[in-house]
């Protein structure tokens, strides 16, 4: 695999964003919550540019006063003023990262494809066969330059600029993100040649391993492409489900699925898992943090009374 320029599609207007894209496909608008999409009206299948207008309203409601402090903990580390648009790229960016990434809520599992760096083949795969809200299996199998893809190009799709591949070596891709021409966020979305807890701008790879990073564009997803409304429900319901918890709860999900699916998470970070479960049992929950433990334990470890503290149990053992 070797880098190469991708297309980037037209230059966004961040303060019209959500609202010009919503006029321009025809969907309705409407204020979004952060529910799931059981008794929403879908419609039979969404093109794609409509589930990205709610995918990102989605985001918005669920994560912004989650993330709101990390964002503003990223501005302060990359000395970054921290205006309401980048709180608003960094809660997208963010949140897009843990949904995508191996044994993320959108239960993404990595594996070796030798597949080309694109999108194209997961939403395939998501297309063929939705995924279940309740199932152990994984939705999908990528290696790290396709799931690197479906993250930046849905970034893109979110209004994000500046996310990429990034090869911090020859023989593996993860994403970045060039906050600023001086400032670079290293987005390892598998755990390939890093240690449990490298997440986020938190990596051993050296930024300046590759000199450009080119915007993706939407090849792997073009806009016409349809949505089936199960496909869309269960991203959504991941989301509403997910996106508002807390950094340790997800990373701690995060882990523990992803060595049920035997990817990309070395087994010695089941420890991690453990610790964490039972350091999360000593102290008050969020509400946020609650539902998405609870959705965890009743899709897909199967517990016959699902609840935030016999999901932490689960874990612990």
């Amino acid at each position: 695999m070797h880098p190469r320029r991708l297309p980037s599609g037209p230059q966004s207007l961040i303060a019209i964003a959500f609202a010009a894209t919503l006029a321009a496909s025809g969907a309705p608008a409407r204020a979004e919550t952060c529910s799931s999409t059981e008794g929403d009206t879908l419609p039979d299948a969404l093109p794609m540019r409509d589930f990205a207008v709610r995918l990102g309203a989605r985001i918005d409601a669920c994560a912004t006063d989650a993330r709101r402090p990390d964002a503003e903990r990223f501005c302060a580390e990359h000395g970054l003023e921290c205006s309401a648009a980048r709180v608003r790229d960094h809660v997208r960016v963010r949140t897009l990262f843990e949904m995508t990434r191996d044994g993320g809520p959108f239960r993404l599992r990595w594996s070796i494809t030798d597949r080309e760096p694109t999108a194209r083949h997961i939403w395939a795969a998501w297309r063929q066969r939705p995924p279940l809200a309740s199932s152990a299996e994984p939705s999908a199998t990528a290696e790290c330059d396709e799931l690197s893809a479906l993250f930046a190009g849905l970034a893109r799709r979110l209004d994000v600029r500046g996310v990429g591949l990034f090869w911090p070596t020859s023989n593996h891709a993860i994403a970045a993100w060039d906050v600023t021409p001086t400032v670079r966020v290293l987005v390892p979305t598998s755990q390939i040649f890093l240690a449990c807890d490298a997440t986020f701008d938190r990596t051993t790879f050296s930024p300046s391993k590759q000199r450009f990073v080119y915007e993706l564009g939407p090849a792997g997803a073009p806009d016409t492409l349809p949505v089936p409304r199960p496909l869309a429900a269960f991203l959504l319901d991941q989301v509403a489900h997910y996106a508002g918890a807390s950094l340790d709860v997800l990373a701690m999900i995060r882990t523990h699925r992803a060595l049920r699916f035997d990817s990309s998470v070395p087994a010695s970070c089941g420890a991690d898992v453990a610790a964490a479960a039972k350091a999360l049992r000593a102290r008050p929950l969020s509400p946020s943090d609650r539902r998405a433990l609870s959705r965890y334990g009743s899709t897909e470890l199967g517990l016959s009374a699902p609840s935030a503290e016999a999901t932490l149990d689960r874990l612990a053992r």
